[in-house]
């Protein structure tokens, strides 16, 4: 079921891509600095949104690294106290 639904998304996807290349093909005159570029409007929105993902990816991958170091530690943490709950629980049992 769950590739099912990944695979209907997929195709959605890349139908809306298409329709969305086909409906956008006019040319755009870019302008920076001393570079002067034309490219399709497709092709300049399809780079940005490129672009963006990549610099989400940089700035999201140490908070990602930092917050899974995190876990591990307090996984630890946890590990370590149900520990000492049962040596407690096994003492008043003995008692």
């Amino acid at each position: 079921m769950k590739q099912t639904t990944y695979l209907a998304l997929t195709i959605i996807t890349l139908i809306f891509i298409v329709v969305f290349t086909l409906q956008n093909t006019d040319e755009v005159s870019i302008t920076l600095l001393f570079w002067n570029i034309k490219t399709s409007m497709a092709l300049l929105i399809f780079s940005l949104f490129s672009f963006g993902i990549i610099i989400a990816i940089f700035v999201l991958t140490p908070i990602i690294i930092a917050l899974k170091s995190k876990l591990k530690k307090d996984e630890k943490i946890i590990s370590e106290l149900r520990e000492t709950k049962e040596v407690f629980s096994e003492e008043e049992v003995k008692k």
